[in-house]
């Protein structure tokens, strides 16, 4: 159970920090000795020759739900 909270608590922090949202690049996650997320690192490429710009989505259409008494979370489109 205290692995699953902690799993949990990384993801919302993920989604919290807009890490999905991340086009075009990427994160970097750093846990410390105890495996908690210590830092998130983002890297977006800003231009690459020969490549159409993309649309930016972003996840806000989205709510994240979190029963208490299991601490599932369940992703629902708004």
């Amino acid at each position: 159970m205290q692995e699953t909270e902690r799993c949990r608590l990384i993801i919302h922090k993920l989604f919290e920090k807009g890490v999905f949202n991340i086009r075009n690049g990427k994160a970097i996650l750093n846990f410390d000795e105890l495996g908690l997320l210590a830092e998130i690192e983002g890297q977006i490429k800003l231009w690459k020759r020969g490549k159409e710009t993309i649309e930016i989505k972003h996840i806000e259409q989205f709510r994240v739900e979190m029963s208490p008494s299991d601490f599932s979370t369940v992703a629902r489109k708004v």
